[in-house]
């Protein structure tokens, strides 16, 4: 009986529960355009000939797989020199060194002036030395002028005359010596009174500044540090489980990130450093750039080859375009001046061909010269 009650009980509950809400979609797509209805572009035979509109064939394409993979711009090794400072003193230069600033090879960076030896009663000794340089001067004055007052008399030669003028010469040349040297002593009693030019051994950038000017280093300290960048390598970390897929003598194509597929770069594989990222389960492989403009440390997107073959498409480098979100596409010739667009992803470049991983069909006719100028045709200025 006590089933039965409570059973009707909640039948009742379940009949005067309120209607569920229905909740307002937090977005909504008005008139939504799929890519397969975008908009036709129509060009007239006198606009075609203008615009120097001509056409190509999307072809089967069969070469070896892609597989992309980031990597990074280092310098090689051995490249990168690091300058030190030769004796210990203080740094001085007339422009500081910075960083990223180009140098040739023998320019100047520091002057570099060495510390003196430290010894005891430095100011007492330069005082004694200007004292004995002095007495020195004054015998030899002396000496010169009894020397002249004898050959005046007849009873001295010319001879004696010339040895006595020229011990007085070296006696003033010691005492200004001495006096220099009390000078240094009592304003800079620590640094010599030579200075040492430390230049660039070769061409390079500045990668590392290490010393500001004025500042005092050891024997052996790094004062600065130059990457050549003439020739610069890419580091790849490659994961583990694909070393055996990839064609280790095949060449890269090294391509800046954010940048079109036309920036792209050949590069020869090298034998590099042993690295691997235990944790990522990676190992580094190196390729040496033949071409292209790069910055150490730049990350860039590299496509290795593969030792698989695989059947793809393949339309005309210069049919693929890309819009303002970087997205690839082409332009299909329906019929004679009667275009439209078509997405298209760009997984590689064999020679004058765009290979692709999507795209239009084979044997399908795209505009392989002047699909940018279609492009803003489509498109009011700004867009």
């Amino acid at each position: 009986m006590r089933v039965c009650v409570s059973g009707i009980a909640l039948v009742l509950a379940a009949c005067n529960a309120p209607p569920p809400v229905s909740h307002e979609p937090p977005a909504s797509v008005e008139h939504p355009v799929p890519e397969s209805e975008l908009a036709r572009v129509r060009l007239t035979d006198a606009a075609r000939e203008r615009l120097g509109v001509t056409t190509g064939a999307v072809v089967a394409h069969r070469g070896a797989a892609r597989r992309r993979m980031a990597g990074e711009i280092v310098v090689p090794p051995g490249r990168s020199v690091t300058l030190t400072a030769p004796v210990a003193g203080v740094v001085r230069a007339r422009t500081a060194p910075r960083p990223g600033a180009s140098v040739e090879r023998g320019e100047d960076l520091y002057v570099l002036t060495p510390l003196a030896p430290v010894d005891r009663d430095t100011r007492a000794r330069a005082a004694r030395e200007v004292e004995a340089a002095e007495a020195t001067l004054a015998a030899a004055e002396a000496r010169l002028e009894r020397t002249e007052t004898l050959a005046q008399s007849r009873a001295g030669s010319r001879r004696a005359i010339e040895e006595a003028t020229a011990a007085r010469a070296i006696a003033r040349a010691d005492v200004d010596a001495a006096r220099a040297r009390a000078r240094s002593v009592r304003s800079t009693p620590l640094l010599a009174d030579v200075r040492m030019r430390v230049t660039a051994p070769e061409g390079g950038v500045i990668a590392r500044v290490l010393v500001v000017p004025g500042q005092s280093v050891v024997a052996g300290a790094p004062l600065v540090e130059i990457a050549a960048v003439a020739d610069l390598w890419v580091r790849v970390p490659v994961p583990s489980a694909e070393l055996a897929t990839l064609d280790s003598e095949a060449s890269a194509t090294v391509e800046p990130l954010g940048v079109g597929a036309g920036s792209a770069a050949e590069a020869r594989p090298v034998a590099g450093p042993l690295g691997a990222d235990p944790v990522l389960g990676t190992v580094d492989r190196y390729y040496a750039l033949t071409e292209g403009s790069f910055t150490p440390g730049q990350r860039v997107l590299v496509s290795l080859a593969s030792t698989s073959l695989t059947e793809t498409r393949a339309a005309p480098f210069s049919a693929v375009f890309h819009d303002a979100a970087g997205s690839a596409w082409v332009y299909v010739v329906e019929e004679d001046g009667v275009y439209h667009r078509a997405r298209v992803d760009v997984v590689g470049r064999d020679g004058e061909l765009a290979v692709l991983a999507r795209g239009p069909a084979e044997g399908t006719e795209v505009v392989a010269v002047g699909a940018a100028e279609i492009y803003g045709t489509e498109f009011e200025p700004g867009h």
